[in-house]
């Protein structure tokens, strides 16, 4: 009889274990299934900023040979440089999502907390590394943009340079770039809230989910 009970007491204890391991990789796909939507959507963020790069690059080859001019030419190749810089740096960085995410399907909770770990030091470095990138832009963008519409003139032939003090010409700089900066940072917030923010949060949920499931089959 004794023997009986503890046959009993095995089966039941392996049938539990097998349940578990069916419950544990239920969960795992379902994890997988719904953080996938997320990296999807911030890998699509990062194209969306690769194609843009890609499709500016070309228009400012075109301006160094519509204004040939030294002048023109040196801060059009500084702002080309900036450009292909950053896009390397994109470019890297999907890559390393990219091979992360894929080693989900080993191990989905190392592969979460990998993945994080690199979408949230992205993240930090993408909004400072455009608050860095914006007075560079508007210096750059304002000398080429003025030598393209008055026809390859210096940006110092405005007549505000020549009718006011050098103080006012300053002063006038300092305010109106300080008032661009600050729209530029709004902007800059929504729009990293919207294409990283959100999914990053997702992605944190769900981690912290798997973890908490992960803890509950272990006890």
């Amino acid at each position: 009889m004794d023997e009986l009970n503890e046959l009993k007491k095995m089966w039941d204890s392996s049938f539990e274990e097998q349940n578990s391991e069916m419950d544990k990789e239920k969960l795992l796909k379902i994890m997988q299934s719904k953080s996938s939507g997320p990296v999807d959507k911030l890998k699509k963020s990062l194209y969306l900023e690769i194609g843009t790069i890609i499709l500016v690059l070309p228009f400012l080859v075109y301006i160094l040979f519509v204004l040939p001019a030294t002048y023109f030419v040196a801060n059009t190749l500084a702002l080309i440089i900036l450009f292909v810089i950053v896009l390397v740096y994109y470019f890297v960085n999907l890559n390393k999502i990219t091979r992360l995410w894929n080693r989900s399907q080993q191990n989905l909770r190392q592969s979460l907390q990998s993945t994080l770990t690199l979408l949230r030091f992205f993240r930090k470095t993408y909004f400072y590394i455009n608050i860095a990138l914006f007075p560079l832009g508007i210096y750059f963008g304002y000398i080429i943009g003025f030598g393209l519409g008055s026809g390859g003139k210096k940006v110092t032939s405005l007549l505000f340079f020549e009718s006011l003090p050098l103080y006012l010409n300053i002063l006038l700089y300092i305010g109106i770039g300080a008032a661009a900066f600050g729209l530029f940072l709004l902007f800059l917030r929504f729009y990293v809230k919207k294409l990283y923010d959100v999914h990053i949060t997702k992605l944190e949920t769900n981690y912290a989910e798997l973890t908490e499931n992960e803890n509950n089959h272990t006890k």
